[in-house]
């Protein structure tokens, strides 16, 4: 149930818990185990809310509260970890918490801050939802609109349009299609308290220019445009998954052993046909490739560029075809020769 003096209940506050429960009732009760993943914010924190109703009223079965301290704001962070594990106290449930180490803060790869956050968050979660549970984040459509608009701007694929799916592996984002001003104004309807995190207002990162000045300014001009931008940008994956499929058949893809020297655990070395790669539309076979990077047993692929991927197709359609290996990222390479291309990962080459 919602603890006590932490929100009074409102209509527009039961429209969040209407929603919510609609789509996990397609669930057996039984695996209806959820993690709500709750900085102490505002959005992730009316989530929490809505999911203590459903466990009060028995519509899911189990409930637990995650929060990540990055240690990056000093009494602030402690502050939002005192106040989650107050709503987790006060409602009952139990309080999972991770905390950054300074080894982490050092050891950034080159990641920018958010990204590193979300890493270290999703390598948490990943290790305490090991019996089936759901864990539910608390993005919006606003935050996907975001997404999109970023990508687009730093290149991506035609799949990597689609920025946040709704299901992903055992992450459930229930408000992915819900506009933010629904969930403030049951927030404000309901007087829920939540935290405020100072960083959010800060346009030293490019995600909140986008969030307080690019989006707004575009939603101004087309206030259908959120919808319409994450409607085209899931119809170009979709579109972009069909015709990638057809082409990992057409260029015979298939994941084949390891020789020493190529980390895979050895089971998986992505290889397909040269020269029926190099036949494809750019844009399939970049998604090809991509697809390779992927489908290796380890390696970091978070930096694959279009530009580094050309390089491999170029060299897939040379005339002479001579074997040429790149490092794409850190431990992770493409290498096209002898008809055909292949993907493995490593601490260097294999000879």
């Amino acid at each position: 149930m919602i603890p006590d003096g932490w929100m009074r209940m409102s209509n527009k506050f039961r429209d969040l818990i209407s929603l919510v429960e609609g789509k996990i009732t397609v669930f057996p009760l039984e695996k209806r185990m959820v993690i709500v993943a709750c900085s102490g914010g505002v959005d992730s924190t009316a989530l929490f809310h809505v999911f203590c109703e459903l466990f009060k009223t028995k519509t899911i079965f189990s409930l637990a509260l995650f929060h990540f301290n990055y240690g990056l704001r000093g009494e602030e962070s402690d502050g939002d970890e005192a106040f989650c594990e107050g709503l987790a106290r006060g409602a009952g449930v139990p309080f999972l918490v991770a905390r950054a180490a300074e080894k982490d803060r050092q050891d950034r790869q080159g990641e920018g801050i958010q990204e590193w956050a979300r890493r270290l968050r999703r390598e948490a979660l990943m290790k305490l939802a090991v019996n089936g549970e759901i864990v539910a984040l608390a993005h919006h459509a606003d935050d996907a609109a975001e997404t999109v608009i970023m990508r687009m701007m730093r290149g991506t694929s035609l799949t990597g349009m689609r920025g946040m799916a709704e299901w992903d592996g055992l992450w459930w984002r229930p408000w992915i299609r819900l506009p933010k001003a629904e969930i403030i104004a049951a927030v404000e309807e309901s007087a829920m308290l939540f935290r405020e995190d100072s960083t959010n207002a800060q346009l030293d990162y490019a995600r909140n220019v986008v969030r307080h000045h690019v989006l707004p300014a575009l939603f101004r001009l087309w206030p259908a445009g959120r919808e319409k931008l994450l409607d085209l940008a899931d119809d170009a994956a979709s579109v972009a998954e069909y015709a990638l499929e057809k082409a990992l058949e057409d260029v015979r893809f298939e994941l084949k052993a390891g020789t020493p020297g190529q980390r895979a655990t050895r089971d998986r070395m992505p290889v397909c046909d040269q020269s029926k790669l190099a036949a494809l539309p750019d844009a399939v076979a970049l998604a090809v490739l991509a697809h390779m990077a992927r489908s290796t047993a380890g390696g970091s692929w978070r930096q694959l560029s279009r530009q580094n991927l050309m390089k491999v197709l170029r060299a897939a359609r040379a005339v002479e075809k001579p074997r040429f290996v790149l490092e794409l990222s850190q431990g992770l390479y493409l290498e096209a020769g002898s008809g055909q291309v292949k993907a493995w990962s490593a601490g260097s080459p294999a000879g």
